[in-house]
């Protein structure tokens, strides 16, 4: 229960965090849904598309795609409009946080492993090169898909409805606090593997392939002028990402771990509203990983001229297909 003097700060707080998630989460939204379609569009371009590094950041963008309107889209909805579809159904519920994790985990997974594969094309040793091929790069890609698929079945058998003491009792889908195994299974997922894993180990695979830029330099010799650019923009688009990443996803697994095992310990509504807002602000922060698109333009002039010509060609195929409508239109009527 709140007290009188409690519920002014208590409103204000949730007022806050309202309004913060409606606003600044639409914008994001839009920016970051923008980015990854940019993104999906740049990267199929020939320039890019038969190199191992590009497919992983593909299927990746792809996979922010498919993301961004499962968790954030409907994160808004809920703390931003009070709407959330998943407390109708359980099912929904189990399904919505199944695939928000595993195309979550599937995206951080095949970005770091362009991390690595980044570090392999920069080493001295040339055995090593032959794991940096569009072909291993397709079989890679296959097995994360099929491996996330499968492992992350607990989590979707963990979440269900119920009334959640942080929200006002209301009904959300989220994982059942009281069972100790489904909140082990929270922080080993999320705090864990989606959350330090991914950042940590392209931080460690960047400064390896930042220690070893001379030696690509040196491989690079033996290269054409264009093969030497675009492998070495691709490391330096990947580095900023690994920069940018670190200091979207260390702050959301913190308070993640930090919400997770506290869970079961008494708070008062208003300290619960500030944990909310809190929560709001660093998965908002969480988001900006989907901005990549705005650090690949910035960092590559090779970027830049393909996503030009991506745009073009988009242009193209519309302007040709209203031709087309236009031409069958004027027959039918002769």
């Amino acid at each position: 229960m709140t007290n009188a003097t409690e519920d002014p700060i208590l409103l204000k707080y949730n007022h806050i965090s309202h309004q913060f998630t409606k606003y600044v989460g639409v914008n994001l939204y839009i920016v970051c849904l923008f980015g990854s379609i940019m993104n999906i569009l740049t990267f199929m371009q020939r320039t890019y598309n038969s190199r191992a590094c590009s497919l992983y950041l593909l299927i990746a963008s792809i996979c922010d795609f498919i993301h961004l309107n499962f968790g954030p889209l409907s994160n808004i909805l809920q703390y931003g409009f009070h709407y959330d579809w998943t407390i109708t159904s359980i099912i929904y519920c189990k399904l919505k946080t199944y695939i928000v994790f595993v195309f979550t985990i599937i995206s951080a997974t095949l970005t770091t492993i362009a991390s690595i594969d980044r570090y392999v094309l920069s080493s001295r040793k040339t055995t090593r090169w032959r794991f940096s091929t569009p072909s291993i790069a397709l079989r890679g890609i296959l097995f994360t898909i099929l491996f996330w698929f499968i492992f992350a079945i607990p989590i979707a058998l963990c979440y269900t409805r119920f009334n959640h003491s942080s929200h006002n009792e209301q009904l959300v889908c989220s994982n059942l606090p009281r069972h100790i195994p489904c909140l082990l299974i929270q922080i080993f997922y999320t705090c864990i593997l989606n959350g330090f894993l991914p950042p940590l180990a392209m931080i460690y695979f960047g400064f390896l392939t930042c220690n070893n830029a001379r030696h690509l330099r040196q491989r690079s010799l033996s290269d054409s002028g264009r093969i030497r650019q675009i492998n070495y923009q691709l490391t330096l688009m990947l580095i900023l990402q690994t920069i940018k990443s670190s200091f979207a996803s260390l702050p959301f697994s913190l308070f993640n771990c930090y919400l997770l095992i506290t869970i079961n310990i008494q708070k008062s509504p208003t300290f619960q509203a500030k944990e909310n807002l809190v929560n709001q602000i660093v998965y908002l922060l969480f988001w900006s990983n989907y901005t990549s698109f705005f650090v690949y333009f910035y960092a590559s002039d090779i970027f830049r001229y393909q996503f030009k010509k991506a745009i073009k060609k988009l242009a193209c195929c519309f302007y040709n297909d209203k031709q087309r409508r236009y031409y069958h239109r004027t027959q039918l009527k002769h």
